[in-house]
């Protein structure tokens, strides 16, 4: 028997299925991520589908089906004028809804997930000014929080073998272990962390700073080209290592535009 209920959420984003529907992914403070159909979609003049652009929060009528969810009725609650009107913001903003689609399963509830894309849209909403140096900073730093909420948080203090704090410049970075461990463990067990590679110091402080900042803290500090170099390959081996899906561009491409 199918079963109709209402939700809000933010559009993560669309895809085309067979010749007039379209599939639509959603994250929502109460479910998680849903996805469901919208059957004439694709159509030029479809009622529903001019309110589920992404880079809004819409309420929803589903009706979950036997097989999958069908969308019944939708209303756009809130929209972001001053993203839409930025194009170097609009690509931030898209490119962070993605990192949560593919970097999240459906149906798993998290309304962490949830009050993150609200704060970094609210936050892009705003008259702030930014670089394509400091865009993907920004981004590694969404990715370093969106990694924390799904249950990836890197260690970053402590040596992930012996677990002694760590001593600057004596340690190196393993974006599968998920940390920092120290020169005399990786020397030690050559075998098991082979895969480690040396990191600054100002790399560090910045995966630091971005795993707990805010977003607006963010456009603070000073970002040296080779720090950010480190900080960015430490942010994409998280990813790929542990996301379901891994990214399709590097964060830095993905921010070419701004």
């Amino acid at each position: 028997m199918s079963v109709i209920y209402q939700t809000k959420g933010i559009v993560l984003s669309r895809r085309d299925h067979k010749e007039v529907d379209r599939w639509y992914s959603v994250f929502t403070p109460t479910k998680g991520k849903v996805e469901f159909l919208a059957r004439g979609g694709h159509k030029t003049l479809a009622k529903l589908t001019p309110h589920l652009e992404t880079v809004a929060i819409v309420d929803l009528m589903l009706i979950h089906g036997r097989a999958y969810q069908i969308v019944a009725g939708v209303d756009r609650l809130q929209s972001f004028p001053s993203i839409y009107a930025n194009l170097p913001k609009l690509v931030l903003a898209q490119n962070a809804l993605h990192l949560v689609d593919i970097g999240t399963r459906a149906d798993e509830h998290d309304s962490n997930i949830y009050h993150l894309l609200l704060s970094w849209l609210e936050f892009l909403n705003d008259d702030t000014q930014i670089s394509q140096e400091r865009a993907g900073f920004l981004l590694g730093g969404f990715a370093l929080k969106l990694l924390m909420c799904v249950g990836y948080r890197p260690e970053l203090n402590q040596c992930l073998a012996c677990r002694e704090t760590i001593v600057s410049g004596q340690y190196q970075w393993h974006g599968l272990k998920g940390g920092v461990v120290c020169i005399g463990c990786a020397q030690r067990d050559q075998q098991q962390w082979f895969a480690s590679r040396p990191m600054t110091d100002g790399a560090l402080k910045l995966v630091r700073f971005g795993l707990e900042a805010s977003f607006a803290s963010h456009l603070r500090p000073h970002l040296r080209a080779d720090d950010l170099l480190g900080f960015h390959e430490s942010v994409e081996s998280l990813m790929i290592s542990h996301f379901p899906v891994i990214p399709a561009s590097s964060l830095r491409a993905a921010c070419g535009v701004c």
